[in-house]
Formats: C-alpha cells, structure tokens, sequence
C-alpha cells in the first residue's frame, strides 16, 4: 500500500504498509515456550520514506569538503588516519605516481561517488501505527524537540545536581522530568490546534459563540503555556468591588475557561 505523494515545501514523502518477522529469546516460560526458546512473530509497519532538496544539497557540500579535506592531507604525505577516514581514503580516493619516486597524483574514484550520492537527501521513519506521512514527520522532529528540551534541562535546568543519594532516584527523577516535557510538547500542539479551529469559520456558529471564540483566542495569544498552566493550577476567585457594583468569577467557571477545556478534550466531573 503507497499514501498519495504530497510536496509541503521543500520535502515530498510516500508511505508504505509491510509485515515484518521478528524474533526474540523468551527470559521466562510461558504459553508453551521454555526460556531460552527463540520465538518468532509479525507485525505490521508503516515505513515513511521522505526527499529534501536542501538536505541533499548540504550533504554533498559536507561530503565534498571532507573528500577535498582528505586528498590535501594525502598530497601532504600524512600517514595516519582514523578508521573511518582510511575507508573513505580507501574507497573515494585514488593515487598514482610517475615513475620511480614520481611525484604523488590523488585523484577521485567517480564511479564510487555517484554510488555513495545515490541517497544523499533521501531519509525513512519506521512506525507502528497507522498515520499519514508528513503527520510521522511531524510527530518525529516533535520528539527531537522532547529530547533536545531533555538536553537543555539536564545541562541547565538544575539536572546537573541530582541531590539524591542513590542512582536509581536519580533515574527516576530524569525519568520524570522526561515525561514531563512530552506533556509539555503535547499542550503546545493541542493549543496550536484550538488556535486554527478559532480560526475557522464554519456555518451555524451563533453570534454569542462567535464573540466568545474571538475571546478565547485573544487570551491564548497573549500567555504563554506557562502562563494557562499557572492560571489553571488550582481554582482562584476574584472579587472587584467597584461604584458600578460588585463582580467575583473563578478559575474555571467562566465560559472562556469552560470552552478551552472543551475544545482541549477535558471532560467535566
């Protein structure tokens, strides 16, 4: 099965279902398998292949320069190399001299080049579960964001004093501040999409919903997540007292409050 090819940008994409073979050693006996048993079994993946121009470009421009990088280092007669630069040296690079102790010629071996830009630009996403393909991309460089918000707080973000005394605590604590920015990402994109949803104009909206959304809207864009998170930590209630009379609401109770929690999927009690 191949999803329709869409161009966002500067990156197309395709996805494909296939079922894959798996196997795994059993650590304990069960349903019939003793431990220590290979056991085998399918399950169904969706592979996301995806091309972007600009990745193609910067990667050949990389790739271009580290070649360049080491055929001036061979020119230069240098010796000693890493691993990974002898197989380049090895594989990208050809050398030559003219003659008895001729001079040094290095030049490029093409036909291993063009192999090796076959697939400059070219990357896959493999998940279980069925979405579309810019969704998973969508999905994935979220997850790069977790992971790089992660780094940040462990460096920065007093993860560098784990004031604990044993390492399983301090996994744990790791562990939760982890889970914590997932639900952090993930309120940043559900408000992203009340946001277009307040910026859709659908038919049998009344007035007064109308009036409310545009409410709605003007206070999301002027808080940041921290800000609704706080304003949401626990019920508060206001009382203004003014010659014009008095007014009191709480957290919540207001209809701004209870149309946020609604298009945000909170159920009420």
């Amino acid at each position: 099965m191949l999803s329709g090819v869409k161009t966002p940008l500067t990156i197309c994409g395709a996805t494909s279902c296939l079922t894959h073979q798996f196997s795994k050693v059993r650590q304990r006996s069960r349903n019939g398998t003793a431990a220590g048993e290979k056991e085998t079994f399918s399950r169904r993946l969706y592979v996301h292949i995806y091309y972007s121009p600009d990745n193609e470009a910067k990667k050949e421009l990389a790739f271009r320069k580290d070649l360049l990088d080491l055929k001036m280092l061979v020119e230069e007669n240098t010796t000693e190399f890493t691993e990974s630069a002898q197989r380049k040296i090895d594989k990208y690079l050809t050398s030559s001299r003219k003659g008895r102790g001729g001079q040094l010629k290095v030049g490029f071996n093409d036909e291993a080049i063009a192999e090796a830009k076959k697939y400059f630009g070219y990357f896959a996403l493999v998940s279980n579960q069925a979405m579309d393909t810019f969704t998973a991309l969508e999905n994935y460089r979220l997850r790069e964001k977790i992971e790089e918000l992660f780094a940040v707080q462990k460096g920065r973000l007093d993860g560098a004093r784990p004031r604990t005394w044993y390492p399983d605590n301090l996994r744990g604590r790791q562990f939760t501040q982890f889970v914590s920015l997932g639900y952090h990402c993930f309120l940043t994109k559900k408000i992203k999409e009340i946001q277009s949803r307040l910026r859709e104009k659908e038919s049998g909206k009344t007035q007064s919903l109308i009036k409310l959304e545009k409410k709605l809207e003007n206070w999301i864009a002027q808080r940041s997540l921290s800000q609704i998170l706080d304003w949401f930590d626990c019920i508060e209630t206001t009382k203004v007292q003014t010659a014009m009379g008095n007014y009191r609401w709480s957290t919540e109770s207001v209809a701004r409050d209870r149309l946020f929690l609604k298009y945000l999927g909170v159920r009420p009690e």
